[in-house]
């Protein structure tokens, strides 16, 4: 977003700041300045909004950011239409009536277009915006200004009766300004005459109602939608704009009506014309009312200093907040304020980060802990799990249809949802079950040739009952000895503190798993136990990654006497980098008669490293002539 410090001074007539210190000052309250440039006589500031403000994507919003830093006033411009005529409105509709919040439109008559004044022009340049024509570019000027993006017909092309409709395979393709040429996807959110889609709403306009020097009549309009419609619609159709960028994200519907009386009177102004038709405005969607209920002295609790009651009070009421008896009101305007921390943030910020000292001592009062305990029996469940060898996965939630599978612990109506506009549509689902992605990881363990495997993985499962959705943290190991998977499936339980011999093992297949909802398990533990991970040989840490596949060479040593087996193991491990030892064991010990010489069999296996490093590694570490 680039700002013009002279066109802010318009909104702000008292910002006596210098540019350099207003594009300082802006990144101090969290909208980030990468950039100050001089371009003739302007300055420009060039900002990054990382936050969803969708308002600070324009001179309106910014401006009224450094209205309640500087505590100087914000002038509101105001304008009055002309008389509209009482006899005629205009035939539009609204089908979509879900995806549409607010729409205003207007007919304006016998408009004189020609190309942009100079100042226009060099408006648009610094926003690296290409002059068209004066209708064409005050839509622009009017949708950097206020941050709503707003759009005009000419009306002799596209007709009168126009209808915002969801595609029904009715439209097959469209012609953009810029001639390209879009195949239409289902369901995107359109603008048609009953014959051609003039306009994808919210993105671009169409070639065939497009704004020339000869149009005399047009239709303006401007409109908020349901942004994650425009969302969707953008990436399907991977048309990026201007608009598109600011009507994915809230913007206020209240700010319409002030927005489009300067749209249409800078029209006329630059124009002529008049306007021949009543004023059409279709409200559907109108904002929710928020109170948040709010204690001022919180601000300094959270900050760590002394910010005033008084001082709070102030911003937010400066902000546009109503403030009621031990309750807050965000504006329309702010609609990424729904939650008390959002009006801490507020005064915060507003007070001054760079206040906050970083010298002080930090305060001896002990904080209660916070921390939910289901992280606390994730911890001890992971190393009790890695004390007995198993290695910890982590995998991406989302699954292939195939690899469905449902947690017996959930309820009999609970069912898998799927998401939409995924990164790879092969994997739509979020998954019930763990064990869906312990399945995939067994198979990737058999593509890299591992022979023991033992594996766990702790993480969030999905479901939905009815129309709500839920999470919990679950819990899956596999062991390729069922046996063994029950023995350290009670193991694990046990040194929790929680014995119960009833753990129900999932066949699938050839393949067996545990799968524990963690969640439920934490409410049947009075404390869960603090346990160490022990390190162990070969110890690789709690999860690792194989890129390549595991490398198993077996080795004789023989000795004089009978040794522990553990200490040589021990021994011989400290010789290989955990890098790359996998796993090392001792498979079998056998005693010559004659020579009364011991001889242990070694099995290593090496990971993440090729076959000839392995075997040098290997021959040096074993004394191994070849």
């Amino acid at each position: 977003m680039k700002i013009i410090y002279s066109h802010l001074q318009k909104l702000l007539p008292d910002l006596n700041q210098s540019p350099r210190k207003v594009a300082d000052d802006l990144t101090m309250i969290g909208h980030l300045s990468d950039g100050l440039e001089k371009r003739g006589s302007q300055s420009v500031i060039s900002l990054e909004i990382r936050q969803n403000r969708g308002d600070c994507l324009s001179y309106y919003g910014i401006a009224k950011e450094l209205s309640v830093l500087y505590n100087i006033p914000f002038k509101i411009p105001q304008f009055n239409l002309s008389k509209t005529s009482q006899n005629y409105s205009l035939p539009i509709k609204v089908a979509a009536k879900k995806q549409v919040r607010r729409l205003i439109a207007i007919r304006l008559s016998h408009l004189s277009n020609h190309p942009s004044p100079k100042w226009l022009k060099q408006f648009l340049k610094l926003h690296e915006i290409n002059s068209i024509n004066t209708i064409v570019d005050l839509t622009n000027y009017i949708m950097l200004w206020y941050g709503i993006p707003n759009h005009a017909f000419d009306a002799q092309k596209s007709g009168e009766s126009l209808v915002w409709a969801v595609n029904n395979n009715q439209f097959k393709n469209f012609t953009t300004l810029e001639d390209d040429k879009v195949n239409l996807e289902p369901e995107t959110l359109i603008i048609h005459n009953g014959q051609t889609v003039v306009s994808l709403a919210g993105i671009i306009g169409g070639r065939n109602s497009g704004i020339n020097l000869n149009t005399t009549e047009a239709i303006v309009e401007m409109a908020i939608y349901n942004k994650t419609r425009v969302h969707k619609d953008s990436r399907k159709l991977k048309i990026i704009t201007e608009a598109s960028t600011r009507l994915d994200k809230e913007l206020d519907t209240q700010l319409i009506p002030q927005a489009f009386k300067h749209l249409i009177q800078l029209i006329l102004t630059y124009c002529a014309g008049e306007i021949s038709s009543n004023l059409v405005d279709i409200y559907l969607q109108k904002p929710p009312a928020r109170a948040i209920k709010f204690a001022p002295h919180k601000v300094s609790q959270y900050a760590g200093i002394n910010i005033p009651k008084e001082f709070t009070l102030k911003t937010l009421k400066k902000l546009g907040c109503q403030i009621k008896k031990g309750f807050i009101v965000p504006p329309t305007s702010r609609a990424d304020l729904n939650l008390k921390e959002d009006l801490i943030e507020e005064a915060i910020r507003f007070y001054g980060y760079h206040k906050i000292p970083t010298n002080q001592p930090i305060s001896d009062k002990k904080m209660p802990d916070i921390t939910p305990k289901t992280l606390y029996l994730i911890e001890a469940v992971k190393n009790i799990l890695v004390n007995l060898n198993y290695d910890e996965i982590r995998s991406w939630p989302l699954i292939e249809k195939k690899n469905i599978c449902k947690n017996r612990e959930l309820p009999k109506n609970a069912h898998p949802f799927y998401t939409q506009n995924n990164i790879n549509s092969d994997y739509p689902i979020l998954r019930q079950s763990i064990v869906s992605s312990l399945i995939t990881q067994k198979k990737q363990y058999e593509k890299f040739k591992v022979t023991t495997m033992q594996f766990f993985e702790i993480g969030k499962i999905f479901y939905q009952i009815g129309p709500k959705y839920y999470e919990n943290y679950s819990l899956a190991i596999y062991n390729q000895s069922v046996d063994q998977l029950q023995k350290d499936s009670q193991e694990l339980l046990h040194q929790l503190n929680f014995n119960d011999n009833n753990i129900p093992i999932i066949k699938i297949d050839r393949d067996a798993f545990v799968e524990i909802n963690l969640d439920k398990l934490v409410k049947k533990i009075a404390v869960i136990p603090k346990i160490n991970a022990v390190k162990t040989v070969g110890d690789r840490g709690a999860t690792v990654e194989l890129n390549r596949q595991i490398i198993t060479q077996d080795a004789n040593v023989f000795l004089p006497k009978k040794e522990d087996p553990q200490k040589l193991i021990t021994q011989y491990s400290q010789k290989i980098s955990n890098q790359y030892l996998w796993q090392i064991e001792i498979i079998d010990i056998y005693q010559d008669s004659k020579t009364k010489q011991y001889k242990y069999t070694f099995r290593i296996s090496y990971f993440n490293i090729d076959d000839k490093t392995a075997k040098k590694i290997h021959r040096k570490v074993f004394n191994l002539s070849h």
